[in-house]
């Protein structure tokens, strides 16, 4: 446990004083941190999503699309819960039965392997 300790304290010392050493430091840990912060995030983006159904269940209209980002503005204060970790802004889709707030992941691309949603369930009207 120790020397776990004394390389990550190696490493993050060496991302200060060698700032070339930044990249491949953070490409080494990507495939144990990106899976825990996407996990964390998940959980963020489930919030948003009940929140938009809240939304609608209260005004009878979802956040108009065109204007998805005044509403992320309006609903959130810090710019943490409206951005993913990797800073790009979450994004709405509709279905007639559910929305999902997506993620385009770390390499902040659209429609690239990366990328993630949660769906949250929409409440039925009209029966």
């Amino acid at each position: 446990m120790s020397r776990l300790f004394l390389l990550v304290l190696l490493g993050v010392t060496a991302t200060y004083y060698f700032p070339d050493s930044r990249q491949m430091l953070l490409e080494f840990a990507a495939p144990v941190v990106v899976p825990a912060v996407k996990w964390g995030t998940k959980e963020e983006m489930g919030q948003v999503g009940r929140n938009v159904v809240e939304h609608e269940r209260l005004t009878g209209q979802l956040p108009d699309r065109r204007n998805w980002v005044g509403w992320l503005e309006y609903r959130y204060s810090a710019d943490d819960l409206r951005q993913d970790p990797w800073g790009t802004v979450y994004q709405l889709q509709v279905w007639a039965d559910s929305i999902a707030i997506v993620s385009y992941g770390p390499d902040r691309t659209r429609s690239t392997d990366d990328d993630f949603q949660v769906v949250t369930l929409r409440e039925r009207r009209g029966r």
